[in-house]
């Protein structure tokens, strides 16, 4: 049996309490939650949430099933990599003194991310990608000093072949 990553989406009402009562479905469950975001969607009065849970693919269907027993829930669907796009937002805050400052840029530049902030000693970095990649990216900058790191969770959305 395997333990991994799943991402589930659901079409949720924009109601207040709708998050809380998605919450309280993961702890009463004990459902491992890695990763949780809501924003509005193409209908108005409703939101889409991403989430991202651990756990093998017995796991999976109960979560997707409990999910789907919410009145809040509209629709929900596990969303597999391969057909989906995933990806998520992460601010990079990092030590760069007069010495290291080329080699931050450097890195920056080689993995795509934005500079959206300099200060004479930190260089802040925007990047949205795969979570794998922003883990890399992580590892890259990690000996210079990482001061902050702040991720969006993943969103993602089917794509149709």
């Amino acid at each position: 049996m395997s333990t991994t990553l799943h991402t589930i989406t659901a079409l949720v009402h924009n109601e207040s309490g709708t998050l809380n009562r998605l919450a309280s479905l993961f702890r009463r469950r004990m459902f491992s939650l890695s990763s949780l975001n809501a924003g509005d969607c193409e209908q108005e009065g409703f939101s889409r949430v991403t989430m991202v849970v651990e756990g093998d693919n017995n796991l999976l269907r109960q979560c997707v099933r409990q999910l789907d027993k919410l009145v809040d829930v509209v629709e929900v669907e596990d969303l597999p990599q391969a057909a989906s796009v995933q990806r998520e937002l992460a601010f990079f805050e990092v030590s760069a003194t007069p010495e290291n400052r080329r080699q931050v840029l450097d890195i920056a530049d080689a993995m795509r991310c934005e500079v959206v902030h300099m200060e004479p000693e930190t260089i802040t970095l925007q990047v949205s990608a795969e979570p794998t990649r922003i883990d890399h990216i992580n590892t890259l900058l990690a000996p210079f000093g990482i001061k902050q790191l702040v991720r969006s969770g993943l969103v993602a959305i089917r794509v149709r072949n």
